[in-house]
C-alpha cells in the first residue's frame, strides 16, 4: 500500500509535467503545419503579385500591344489576389477551428484524471444501490 501514493504522484507529475509539455509541442507543430499547408506567409507577402508569374513584358511594343499586355497583367494580378485571398480566408477559418479544438483538447487533458476518478466513484455508487 505504501507504493500506491508514490505511484499516483509519479503519474500526476508525468501527466501534468513531461507529457503535457509534449502534448503542447505537438499542438504547436500542428499549428505550424497548417500555416505551411496553406502557404500563408507566401500568400500574404505576394497578395498583389501576378498569378503564377504570368506576366507579359510590354516594353518595345506598339501602343495597342502594350495596352493588351498591361490589361492581361492586371487581370493576372486580379486573379492572383482572388485566389490568394480565398486561400488566406480558408487558412484563417482552419486556424480558428484548430484553435477551438486545441483548447478543448487541452481542457480535456487537464481534467482527464479527475474525470476518470469521478466516473469510478459514480460507478461504485451505482453498484451500491
Amino acid at each position: 500500500m505504501e507504493g500506491r501514493p508514490i505511484l499516483s504522484l509519479m503519474f500526476l507529475s508525468w501527466w501534468y509535467g513531461e507529457r503535457f509539455v509534449q502534448f503542447c509541442r505537438y499542438l504547436e507543430k500542428m499549428f505550424l503545419k497548417i500555416a505551411d499547408l496553406f502557404s500563408a506567409e507566401i500568400c500574404a507577402k505576394t497578395l498583389f503579385s501576378v498569378w503564377r508569374r504570368d506576366k507579359i513584358d510590354y516594353h518595345n511594343l506598339s501602343f495597342k500591344e502594350a495596352f493588351e499586355a498591361w490589361t492581361l497583367n492586371l487581370a493576372s494580378r486580379f486573379i492572383g489576389f482572388i485566389v490568394k485571398s480565398a486561400t488566406l480566408i480558408a487558412y484563417l477559418v482552419s486556424t480558428l477551428i484548430f484553435l477551438i479544438l486545441a483548447l478543448a483538447a487541452v481542457l480535456i487533458w487537464l481534467f482527464y484524471p479527475l474525470i476518470v476518478i469521478a466516473l469510478i466513484f459514480y460507478g461504485i455508487s451505482k453498484m451500491a444501490v
